[in-house]
């Protein structure tokens, strides 16, 4: 829990973190909310989370995970210089700024960290440009994206989150379209090393970037994602997205639309510190690990192996429920030379209450040529 909070402000995060799923929280100004489990994407928790809420900069995340799966593409390089355009150096849209200046080069990297770090508006238009060309070449990307991740109702018009807006201009999301995102933005590592950082020094230490995440040191596991506030009919909209883990549960919440900055984030420690005390992820079997039960090998270099798993196997379970999990290992005694790397010898069946839950392949750790032939490895 994080202290210093106003006994209102409590009592708002407990009406929303208690609701059941799907129903609403009756309250004249209460924010919109949704807790899911990040490797399967359930929802644990939620109330009015399809509602449409003001996005704000919470539209920069769309921004990082396209660039970064550009990246991974090798369309861009994250370590290209990029210099700067008038509109990169004076956006239109409000924000924090780092500030940027037009006769300096920055890597297009240390431009996505001040996104990812401090939310700036600056660092986000010089993003969209060197990756795409242009600012609408950019939000083309990114609803596109947000078409195939099931966002329907998300559509970007700015990278910076349009400030000031009234009903007509300002951008929309909901809880939902933004768990579906940082569930994708969540395959890239790099991303919570980034938004995980308290301060950064930027453009060679003249500025050092503060991170605007007030979860990050005050809930055990929070390593990001973003906060975000906007001005809409003369009254300011707060947001967050944040992630955090412990052990082998990682969540994500989401609060969209509070009335004040402590508000946003007690609802948001509330339900994941009660995520935490209700569910876990039990590891079955983890990708490459030896399972003690050696197989004999028939006139090989070695005399036998110790099979490792081919895959890794994870259940979400609530921490009260009942488990009658069951492995079974189906493995032949012997087996002949000679044998590739990953080759499989044999599977790990995983059942619940007499239920095929999954199927694992365990595989040879090395290569072993026979007996009489060139002692050499195999492809």
């Amino acid at each position: 829990m994080m202290g210093g909070l106003s006994r209102a402000a409590l009592a708002l995060a407990l009406s929303v973190a208690v609701q059941p799923p799907g129903l609403a929280v009756a309250a004249e100004r209460q924010p919109t909310a949704i807790l899911i489990e990040a490797d399967s994407g359930r929802a644990l928790r939620e109330a009015e989370a399809d509602a449409s809420r003001p996005l704000g900069s919470l539209g920069q995340l769309m921004l990082l995970l396209v660039s970064l799966e550009q990246a991974e593409l090798g369309l861009l390089r994250l370590q290209v210089p990029v210099t700067l355009g008038t509109a990169a150096v004076s956006p239109g849209a409000g924000g924090f700024r780092v500030p940027l200046h037009a006769e300096k080069a920055y890597l297009f990297s240390d431009l996505l960290k001040a996104v990812a770090v401090a939310s700036a508006t600056d660092a986000a238009v010089a993003a969209a440009e060197a990756m795409a060309g242009s600012l609408p070449a950019c939000l083309d990307l990114m609803n596109a994206r947000a078409l195939r991740l099931g966002m329907r109702a998300t559509h970007y018009t700015s990278v910076g989150g349009i400030d000031g807006g009234d009903a007509t201009t300002l951008e929309t999301t909901t809880a939902r379209d933004q768990a579906r995102l940082a569930q994708a933005l969540l395959h890239h590592p790099t991303v919570l090393e980034w938004a995980s950082a308290t301060g950064v020094p930027f453009d060679e230490g003249a500025v050092v970037l503060r991170n605007g995440n007030q979860l990050l040191g005050a809930v055990r596991g929070v390593d990001g994602l973003q906060a975000s506030s906007v001005r809409a009919n003369q009254s300011t909209s707060y947001s967050v997205v944040a992630t955090a883990r412990r052990d082998a549960l990682r969540l994500v919440v989401i609060v969209l639309d509070a009335p004040d900055t402590a508000s946003r984030y007690s609802t948001a420690a509330d339900l994941l510190e009660w995520g935490f005390a209700h569910y876990e992820r039990i590891e079955l079997v983890r990708h490459g690990e030896p399972v003690n039960l050696p197989v004999r090998v028939l006139h090989g270099s070695v005399p036998q192996l110790t099979p490792i798993a081919g895959g890794t196997l994870s259940l979400l379970r609530q921490r009260n429920d009942e488990r009658d999990l069951q492995l079974r290992y189906q493995l032949p005694v012997t087996v002949d030379a000679p044998l590739k790397r990953h080759q499989a010898v044999g599977e790990v069946i995983v059942e619940e209450k007499g239920q095929l839950i999954a199927v694992i392949p365990l595989l040879s750790p090395t290569s072993v040529s026979a007996t009489g032939v060139l002692d050499v490895d195999l492809p």
